[in-house]
């Protein structure tokens, strides 16, 4: 099967060449993105059929600096690559009838189908890669890929400054790579993860510094609190098929780190555990907290994956203080529900991106005060989104319910197992996750409630549109499959099964160790049973009895205008302002005055605090540096003196060293 796999990155390798032959920009993109879903296609038939006849397989080489090569499809590598694979064939499908209204605006296209499947091809060799120094160059080709997609729009300047924060935080999470692979390569004298896996000496303070700045590393790329500064920045500057795939996967490549080197690398210490369970839990609550008092579609999307991002780090943090006290139930439900949840996320995630860029395009602007009324403009955009935030959620019937349940499950079992303040620790952990739970229910009801219920307040789109049928392929497929992993979880959990071997310690796990998941789909069969059968009484009822049609009483009102709606604003302002202290809330109003008022006017504005302090860091470390400049004094002669004068410096301190 690894010819389909081999076959595909030929087919994207040939669509790197297509832009060169092919001149018409409507041609090129659909052309583009089918050669690019049919690359896709192939690998996943290789992965699926991988991960479900699981047989670990390496492929080994030699390169002159790296040395000894292994490309490896390990468990872990598998099911990153089935879920990388998935979401960019629905990024590729749906791009198609997206880019085409930059093409009709006159938008060249040509540069960025060569770096969005650059994109692809690089996301795909980070997993596969099981060599420090490649899997680093496959990073470098991702950053450089993600970051010439978002820029699509270029000549705007909130799109130059997404792409500039993204870049910037990319990169010093790979500067922090740097230094944790270089630390393993001194410690084992190889590059490759099979050799840092095998080594059993380990000082403590190597140790720490590799896990340090590995979590840290990848921690930045995840888009963990206080590092996720770039997403709610990058997310909705970049066209909405990129934005889909930044969330739902370009960010999994932190977490699929992370998980890597929980697998390589000895847990001696459950401090670490710990202080990824502290950070996980702010992350989680602050992301959806955030994400509450947005305004902009995108950007409100993009908290949510902080949010989540939080909850896969729960899972994880549980999985290591497993490993540490040698409790192998709580490293499977933790590492399990961790996984599960990334597939998940990726799924609804995407949905919820591109249903967002369907109202986008309808409604020419990302501001959720200016919409409303989008289910009668485009109904199956509002159904599919419904079941995205439904499932985002965390609540049956659909796939989040699923994965949330083993991370819930982990806590509890956990407070079983432990002794000491641990029980105490995880009991506030499972509150915090139960609310955050709610504040996401109350977050996805004022955007849905605003963006696809009551009237538009705009006027754009009065009438029903028509959806392309690309674009309704790519959201209900995404919706059912929110349905299938959640009604039968054993779905998941069967391709979560193969990482879970990778793991020390999960083996020994019970064999019921998920119950009673995998016979939920009993109750949430019933439970629907029970809705179809409401719904055709419903119906039999009005077909007998007939419908009766009254207008709305509006309290006293005659002429209801569309501003006469809950705003985005007013309906979350109550939950905003019990965190105002750490969201930074402003509000904005005008009130009624006098006995004829003029017309009021209300607005809040929540500011980032963590954003702000990097963006404090970033004058304070420019102004000192500004102090410098007299060194740029573009005489030729003093450039030659600091060249010698810094090979003279390397000299003595090789000679010292």
């Amino acid at each position: 099967m690894i010819t389909l796999f081999v076959i595909g990155l030929l087919l994207h390798g040939l669509n790197l060449l297509l832009p060169a032959f092919l001149r018409d920009g409507r041609r090129l993109n659909v052309a583009a993105n089918l050669l690019n879903a049919a690359a896709l296609l192939c690998g996943l038939v290789f992965s699926l059929s991988a991960l479900l006849s699981y047989q670990r397989t390496e492929y080994r080489f030699t390169l002159p600096v790296a040395g000894p090569v292994v490309i490896g499809f390990d468990g872990l590598s598998l099911f990153f690559l089935f879920t990388f694979q998935l979401l960019s064939l629905a990024g590729s499908l749906y791009a198609i009838g997206y880019l085409r209204h930059y093409i009709e605006r006159g938008r060249s296209v040509r540069a960025h189908l060569w770096f969005f499947t650059l994109l692809i091809v690089s996301l795909q060799l980070v997993v596969i890669s099981h060599n420090a120094l490649v899997m680093l160059i496959a990073w470098e080709f991702m950053a450089v890929g993600a970051y010439f997609s978002i820029v699509l729009d270029k000549d705007k300047a909130e799109v130059r400054q997404g792409g500039f924060w993204y870049f910037v935080a990319t990169h010093a999470g790979v500067l922090l790579l740097y230094v944790c692979f270089l630390t393993l390569h001194e410690l084992t004298g190889s590059w490759n993860f099979e050799d840092f896996a095998r080594h059993a000496a380990y000082d403590p303070k190597a140790l720490a510094v590799i896990l340090l700045t590995g979590f840290a590393g990848f921690g930045i790329k995840a888009g963990f609190m206080p590092f996720h500064a770039w997403l709610p920045n990058a997310h909705p500057a970049a066209p909405t098929h990129v934005s889909g795939m930044l969330s739902a996967i370009n960010i999994k490549t932190g977490i699929y780190g992370i998980a890597r080197l929980m697998i390589m690398l000895p847990a001696l210490d459950p401090a670490y555990g710990w202080g990824l369970l502290a950070v996980s839990l702010v992350s989680a609550v602050l992301g959806v907290w955030y994400a509450l008092a947005q305004h902009e579609i995108k950007k409100l999307l993009a908290y949510h994956s902080v949010e989540n991002i939080g909850i896969i780090g729960l899972g994880l943090s549980v999985a290591w203080l497993g490993r540490c006290y040698a409790l192998p139930e709580l490293v499977v439900l933790g590492f399990a529900g961790a996984l599960l949840h990334t597939l998940n996320h990726a799924i609804f995630k995407g949905l919820l991106f591109f249903g967002a860029g369907n109202v986008y395009l309808q409604a020419h602007t990302g501001d959720i005060e200016k919409m409303g009324g989008f289910a009668r403009v485009i109904p199956l955009t509002a159904g599919a989104f419904l079941v995205g935030a439904i499932s985002i959620c965390g609540l049956p019937p659909f796939n989040g319910f699923a994965s949330e349940f083993l991370i819930y499950k982990s806590f509890f079992r956990a407070g079983d197992l432990l002794r000491g303040y641990a029980p105490l620790v995880l009991l506030f952990s499972a509150v915090g996750l139960a609310f955050m739970g709610g504040l996401a229910v109350a977050c996805f009801t004022k955007l849905y409630g605003i963006v696809f219920l009551g009237v538009n307040r705009s006027g754009a789109a009065p009438g029903r549109q028509s959806e392309p049928l690309l674009s309704s392929f790519v959201l209900l497929g995404l919706a059912g499959l929110c349905a299938v992993i959640g009604i039968f979880p054993q779905t998941g959990l069967r391709l979560v099964a193969p990482a879970l071997g990778e793991l020390a310690g999960a083996a020994q796990a019970p064999a019921n160790w998920a119950a009673p998941l995998g016979k939920l789909q009993i109750v949430f069969a019933l439970f629907l049973a029970l809705v179809a059968a409401v719904y055709v009484v419903k119906f039999w009822m009005q077909r007998r009895a007939g419908v009766r049609l009254r207008e709305t009483w509006g309290c006293g009102y005659v002429a209801v205008t569309p501003r006469m709606q809950y705003t985005a604003s007013g309906f979350a302002e109550e939950l905003v302002k019990l965190g105002r202290p750490m969201l930074a809330l402003a509000v904005y109003w005008e009130p009624l005055l006098g006995i004829v008022p003029i017309s009021a006017r209300f607005r809040s504005h929540c500011d980032d605090r963590m954003e702000n302090a990097w963006l404090a860091l970033h004058r304070l470390i420019g102004g000192a540096l500004g102090a410098f400049r007299w060194i740029q004094s573009g005489n030729i002669r003093h450039y030659v003196l600091y060249t010698f004068g810094a090979v003279l410096f390397y000299l003595l301190f090789a000679l010292v060293w």
